[in-house]
């Protein structure tokens, strides 16, 4: 979200989805406002798989030459070679060094002899590719750190702070990676699931900030250009176009020089903040909704290696 758009732009998309309902913050100073979840004010039924052959349809006319699943390498789809760009990097060293951290936490006996892996099926095998998911018993929305947390909950064991690279980053990278060649299968299945999508939608299309920018700003109306070709000051050289909506929850975790990791609500603070609004927590329910909704109109794509940052 780096740039002004034409205001009648981004209606035509926001309008096609359904989506023109948009807020602004009415400043960046303070929290911005929840979105509403009442999913009988939309003008239709919600569908979630309408939205996303809608997406893919208005991606697939913008960017005709590179096939659907190539997008969930995120804004690294438009690099040339980058069937190979994952572990071939500058940085490869840095994101196996990440993974063999998280590996090591992931197998790491807890003082009753069970381990992270004794929460998930198949030792964490593929899981990955359903997250985020609703609890069935409280209706709550649950991330991948979620669950994490919730089986060191379970066995006593100390949460892992959301913001640490070491832990949390580490071995959400690791249990990610469980899953690489799997396709996404978020489920919105149920009153509780709709109403944390329809949330996400609107958080998609909710314009923020000084800059009056929605997600569908640059990940829509401008996905695949760079931000010199999209308009912004002062951007010029080598550079990599904004990542699609559909697939880019997939291109996450970045690894960043020195080894710091980059997760996709660290990114959704950093958009924020280019927007000119004021970044929210990292792991507010606001961001699960956004991450939800991105995941659940990705569904079908290859989830990717961790990638390092250009």
């Amino acid at each position: 979200m780096w740039f002004q758009l034409p205001r009648c732009a981004a209606w035509v998309v926001l309008g096609t989805l359904g989506l023109n309902g948009v807020a602004n913050a009415q400043s960046p100073a303070h929290r911005l406002p929840a979105a509403k979840t009442n999913i009988q004010a939309a003008a239709e039924p919600i569908n979630p798989e309408r939205d996303r052959a809608t997406l893919k349809a208005i991606l697939q006319r913008k960017f005709p030459g590179v096939p659907p699943d190539e997008w969930s390498y995120g804004g690294a789809t438009f690099v040339p070679g980058v069937s190979v760009m994952p572990l071939g990097g500058n940085n490869a060293t840095n994101v196996n060094d990440i993974l063999a951290i998280g590996k090591k936490a992931w197998a790491r006996p807890f003082r009753n002899g069970k381990s992270l892996a004794a929460c998930f099926p198949n030792g964490g095998q593929r899981v990955a590719a359903n997250y985020p998911q609703i609890d069935a018993k409280s209706g709550a929305l649950v991330t991948l750190e979620d669950a994490l947390n919730a089986c060191l909950a379970l066995h006593h064991e100390p949460p892992f702070p959301i913001d640490d690279d070491l832990t949390m980053g580490a071995v959400s990278a690791y249990l990610r990676s469980l899953s690489i060649g799997q396709r996404l299968n978020v489920r919105v299945i149920g009153p509780a699931a709709l109403e944390h999508y329809v949330a996400g939608r609107r958080w998609f299309s909710r314009r923020i900030g000084e800059r009056d920018l929605a997600c569908a700003s640059c990940h829509v109306l401008d996905a695949g250009r760079t931000q010199a070709e999209a308009g912004e000051a002062g951007k010029t050289g080598k550079q990599i176009g904004f990542s699609p909506a559909v697939g880019q929850v997939l291109a996450w975790p970045r690894i960043e020089p020195g080894g710091a990791i980059r997760s996709i609500h660290k990114q959704f603070q950093r958009c924020f903040e280019r927007a000119g609004a004021a970044p929210l927590e990292l792991g507010s329910v606001e961001y699960k909704q956004l991450e939800y909704f991105l995941g659940a109109v990705s569904n079908g794509l290859t989830i990717r290696p961790p990638m390092p940052t250009h």
